[in-house]
């Protein structure tokens, strides 16, 4: 992904959270746990239809949540690093390292999708219209975060387009990837 639609999806979200929404629900624990990588790549990897290993790699031979970016994501590695305890605190790299195994995902999905039988982008991959696009945000949500989306959550993901599309030759690659990645990189994708 062209590292100004990033930027532009990265906006599209802060600024999401801006509009008047529909209230969240609220924890009865005032406190949220990450998701170690292993949990969150299997979730996603769920959502998606993939197995865990066809997420991401590195250099086209590391497992990104297991090897390239393992400790960065929450893990351990006790034999050969020494490090037998999770980092105290988040990485610098963390958000980086979230964001390429989301955006290799979403696109190796959107691959696969391509070449057919589509799973999850089929409606966009047969007509890039608002309806399809619809669709397409409504699965997002419910596979990746397992819960019906909001309406707001859907208006957003649809409207997204409207911002990608002058910028791309190939605008249902962008928003399709796009769009995967704003559900998959959010905090409640993320966290417990």
């Amino acid at each position: 992904m062209r590292p100004e639609l990033r930027m532009l999806l990265l906006g599209a979200v802060l600024l999401g959270g801006c509009k008047e929404a529909e209230q969240p629900s609220v924890s009865a624990k005032a406190r949220v746990l990450a998701k170690p990588g292993p949990v969150w790549g299997r979730d996603l990897a769920n959502a998606l239809g993939l197995h865990d290993w066809e997420l991401c790699e590195e250099l086209g031979a590391y497992d990104c949540i297991t090897e390239a970016h393992g400790i960065t994501l929450g893990g351990v590695e006790p034999t050969e690093l020494g490090i037998d305890r999770p980092l105290a605190d988040a990485s610098v790299s963390a958000p980086i390292a979230v964001d390429r195994v989301a955006v290799a995902a979403c696109g190796e999905r959107l691959a696969r999708d391509e070449q057919g039988p589509a799973v999850l982008f089929g409606p966009v991959l047969e007509e890039m219209d608002a309806r399809s696009r619809r669709a397409v945000a409504q699965d997002l949500v419910r596979r990746i975060l397992a819960r019906h989306p909001t309406e707001t959550e859907i208006s957003g993901l649809v409207e997204l387009y409207d911002t990608i599309a002058p910028l791309t030759d190939d605008p249902t690659r962008e928003w399709s990837i796009g769009a995967c990645m704003v559900v998959a990189t959010s905090t409640e994708a993320l966290f417990y």
